[in-house]
């Protein structure tokens, strides 16, 4: 009798915890970029930013794939051109929109590009050194120096 009671609690707690695992949030990430860079993104005649912009959609139960809403890339120059997608739940994507070929005023909007891909460089390169100092801090030999007081964590 004991084994079925516990048994039974020990399905009992397995089923509250499955349950709570499928109650969250059923969302999906699109994060659009534009190429050149500098477009600015509009869903629904409002804009959501100058790429790349994410975006985050929220799914109805039972529905594993959504088609987004188009999203219209908009160039300095005024070169336009729309994107829409199936998403799947829990997906977290990039999506590239390209300025369309042929649409005047490419030189415009490759200078409006100039700076932010200049100042994304410069991110990317500050990331890379704040991961090589945070992988010198973390390495056996700046440790070993740390715990014999030889060197502070901040100079290794």
């Amino acid at each position: 009798m004991k084994k079925i009671v516990r048994l039974a609690l020990i399905t009992a707690m397995a089923a509250a915890f499955a349950g709570c695992a499928t109650t969250g949030p059923r969302t999906a990430m699109l994060t659009y970029d534009s190429k050149p860079a500098g477009a600015t993104i509009y869903e629904g005649g409002k804009s959501l930013g100058v790429a790349p912009v994410s975006r985050t959609y929220e799914f109805a139960d039972g529905v594993n794939t959504i088609a987004t809403p188009e999203v219209t890339a908009v160039w300095t120059s005024g070169a336009k051109n729309t994107y829409w997608t199936n998403l799947p739940v829990r997906a977290d994507l990039n999506a590239t929109i390209d300025r369309p070929a042929g649409v005047p005023g490419l030189d415009k909007d490759l200078a409006a590009a100039g700076p932010i891909m200049e100042e994304r460089a410069r991110e990317a390169q500050r990331l890379k050194e704040d991961n090589q100092r945070t992988m010198a801090r973390d390495s056996a030999r700046c440790r070993d120096q740390m715990q014999k007081g030889s060197v502070a964590a901040a100079d290794c």
